[in-house]
């Protein structure tokens, strides 16, 4: 049979020379049939004019202003031709055979709709010393918290084999376009616009998984610039992160499981309302955000109900106990060492 085609949708803002070096790493791959578009969300550092005078030239969609990851995404998406869908943030750096890897493991299962490969800080790459783990696929917590497996460990081998995950990044994963059409619906096509950015994609994975698609991890090596835009912390940002934590357990945790975990979510919701205000004073204003697109959270578990394929215990199994200890240990490292630094 011939080779499918992958459409890699780049997402660029303001991505200086990193996203010409994603568009090299795309041009090494081993898979012969790849298309690259563009998807650039209002660039202003002049990386889009450059884009406009790559050889070959790419596919470009241009957007006037910056309209967040899940829209620049859906619209990558709905351009692409091909029958699997690459997404690749600016700032990451794929080896020449991550996409044939990926498709390799996505096309042994019917029934896999994603996969990720593993993720490293590209600040690591030392051959020197082990590389720090940015990402081996999604976890998510009771409490309706999102991680990545492994992050900020360092790359001793333990994530080496290949298995099931509960979800992938979207920093660099492939999508089935079949699966990215059966769990579109109404607002969420396929990414739920009204998250903006962050955590899009870990409501894209826990709305799959009730329908019955499967995500996977391989140990084929991307380089990650993590928050090479320098958007990370800010009040803009930490205010959508509060907002989309929310609209997480909105959306996916149904009921009557869920309501079982309704008071964790409620009480690390106040906890971590508390510690965003300290660190930047409005990004509490996030709450009311939620407040005013919550609405349409109705819908989505109402599409749930009517299309899942799966109950709420096999969904249950993948979400784990929070790691309270170790996380409070890590917040009081990181605010010595920023005394120390200070």
């Amino acid at each position: 049979m011939p080779e499918p085609l992958v459409s890699a949708v780049v997402l660029n803002w303001n991505g200086g020379d990193l996203v010409f070096r994603c568009l090299e790493s795309l041009r090494r791959q081993t898979h012969p049939r790849l298309e690259v578009v563009v998807v650039d969300n209002g660039s202003l550092d002049g990386s889009l004019q450059r884009l406009e005078k790559v050889k070959p030239p790419v596919r470009i969609l241009r957007n006037p202003t910056n309209l967040g990851f899940a829209v620049a995404a859906n619209q990558g998406i709905a351009a692409a031709e091909g029958d699997w869908v690459l997404l690749a943030n600016l700032d990451v750096e794929l080896e020449p055979d991550y996409v044939e890897r990926l498709l390799e493991a996505a096309r042994a299962d019917a029934r896999i709709g994603s996969v990720t490969g593993k993720l490293l800080r590209a600040a690591s790459r030392d051959p020197a010393s082990p590389p720090v783990l940015d990402s081996a696929g999604h976890v998510v917590f009771r409490n309706s918290w999102a991680g990545n497996r492994g992050e900020g460990e360092l790359d001793h081998g333990q994530f080496d084999r290949a298995e099931e995950v509960f979800g992938v990044t979207a920093a660099a994963a492939l999508y089935s376009r079949r699966m990215l059409a059966e769990v579109s619906d109404g607002q969420a096509r396929p990414f739920d616009e009204r998250f903006f950015a962050y955590i899009e994609d870990v409501d894209l994975d826990w709305r799959a998984r009730w329908l019955g698609w499967k995500s996977w991890y391989v140990p084929v090596v991307a380089w990650h610039h993590r928050s090479a835009t320098g958007a990370r912390r800010t009040v803009f940002i930490l205010r959508h992160i509060l907002k989309n934590r929310l609209l997480l357990a909105a959306n996916n945790d149904l009921w009557p499981e869920g309501l079982l975990r309704l008071p964790e979510v409620v009480v690390f919701t106040a906890m971590v309302t508390i510690g965003f205000t300290l660190e930047s004073g409005r990004a509490a204003l996030g709450l009311v955000d939620f407040l005013r697109c919550w609405r349409g959270s109705g819908a989505r578990r109402r599409f749930l109900r009517r299309k899942r394929t799966v109950g709420g215990a096999e969904v249950g199994r993948w979400l784990q106990p929070f790691p309270y200890l170790r996380k409070i240990r890590a917040r009081l490292f990181e605010g010595k060492a920023r005394a120390a630094e200070g």
